[in-house]
């Protein structure tokens, strides 16, 4: 009888949680170019566990040639493709990201600047690939929106 009290409402608490669609959202820098790249974001998201375990407060190195990708566990439920740019807005680059070439140019994009072509700010630029994954519970369980640097774009910093 004792352990049906403590098995019961365990097994409640259990089934509620499976219940709860989550979601994962991933943010990647794809550095395509021939320079290492420091990329800088101001939004209020500063801890990003990477593969290796290290933490980095609103910067990010990206080796030539190499991608890094910012996870963001969603939580409770769903993410999308209107989700993740508006996430990536406001909680990653705040009003400002800028990108480090080389430890010495900096390249910064505003908020503002919206229609760039090169701008992380402007999600309908062809720099941008979206990819999403449906959820066990219905609505998307993942998605990802990775941006494109090369070496055309960061000529502007030089």
């Amino acid at each position: 009888m004792k352990a049906q009290r403590i098995l019961l409402p365990l097994l409640a608490a259990m089934l509620t949680a499976a219940c709860d669609p989550l979601f994962d959202e991933e943010y990647t820098i794809d550095n395509q170019s021939s320079h290492d790249i420091l990329f800088i974001w101001s939004g209020p998201w500063h801890y990003y566990p990477n593969e290796n375990g290290l933490n980095y407060d609103g910067t990010y190195p990206v080796p030539a040639g190499q991608s890094a990708t910012l996870p963001f566990n969603g939580g409770i439920g769903s993410t999308g493709e209107n989700a993740i740019k508006t996430n990536a807005q406001w909680h990653i680059f705040g009003d400002s990201v800028s990108f480090v070439v080389d430890g010495t140019d900096t390249l910064t994009f505003h908020a503002d600047d919206t229609l760039g072509a090169d701008s992380p700010y402007n999600f309908s630029s062809p720099r941008y690939t979206y990819d999403e994954l449906a959820g066990s519970m219905g609505g998307m369980g993942w998605a990802s929106l990775t941006f494109r640097v090369d070496d055309a774009m960061l000529t502007a910093a030089k």
